[in-house]
C-alpha cells in the first residue's frame, strides 16, 4: 500500500513540475495594452493607434491598442482626412472616447501627445508631446511617428 501512495505522490509532483512553466509562460504572454492620449482624441492618438495596430500585425506582435481624448472633440480637417485615407488610415475606426482614470490605470504603457490632467497615474508613461503637427506638417510628423512606433515595437518584441 505504501508503494502505491509513493508512486501516486511522485506522479502528482511530476505533473505539478511539468505544469509550472506553462502557467508562468501564460502570465508573461499576456497581451500588453498601449494607450495613446491627445487633447481632442481625433488626430494624433487615433492615427498612432491605427499605425501601431497595423505595424504590430505586420510583425506578428500581439497588442491591445486604444486612443483617448482629454477633451474629446472632432478636430480633424478634411484635407488631413483625405491624406490619411490615401494612406489607408481611418482615425475614426474606433469611437471617440474621453480619457478616464481607469483607462490610465489599466494601460501597460500610456503615450501622451499632450499634458495629462492632474491625478492620472499610468503604470508606465512616455511623453511624445514634441510630435510635429499632423495638420500643418503631415509628412514630417508621420516620419517622426513611424520611427517612434518602430522603436516601440522593437522594445515590445524583446
Amino acid at each position: 500500500m505504501t508503494s502505491k501512495l509513493d508512486r501516486r505522490s511522485l506522479l502528482v509532483a511530476a505533473m505539478a513540475v511539468a505544469l509550472t512553466p506553462t502557467v508562468a509562460n501564460a502570465a508573461t504572454l499576456r497581451t500588453p495594452h498601449i494607450l495613446f492620449v491627445c487633447q481632442f482624441g481625433t488626430v494624433k492618438s487615433p492615427i498612432a493607434r491605427e499605425l501601431l495596430k497595423r505595424r504590430a500585425a505586420e510583425r506578428d506582435i500581439a497588442l491591445s491598442v486604444s486612443a483617448r481624448g482629454i477633451t474629446p472633440e472632432r478636430h480633424i480637417t478634411p484635407q488631413l482626412l483625405k491624406r490619411l485615407s490615401s494612406d489607408g488610415i481611418d482615425p475614426a475606426a474606433e469611437p471617440l472616447r474621453r480619457l478616464r482614470k481607469k483607462d490610465a490605470a489599466s494601460a501597460d504603457l500610456m503615450i501622451a501627445f499632450d499634458k495629462l490632467p492632474a491625478g492620472y497615474q499610468p503604470r508606465r508613461f512616455e511623453d511624445w508631446s514634441d510630435l510635429p503637427s499632423m495638420v500643418n506638417d503631415y509628412d514630417h510628423a508621420r516620419a517622426v511617428l513611424d520611427e517612434r512606433i518602430d522603436k516601440l515595437l522593437d522594445r515590445l518584441a524583446r
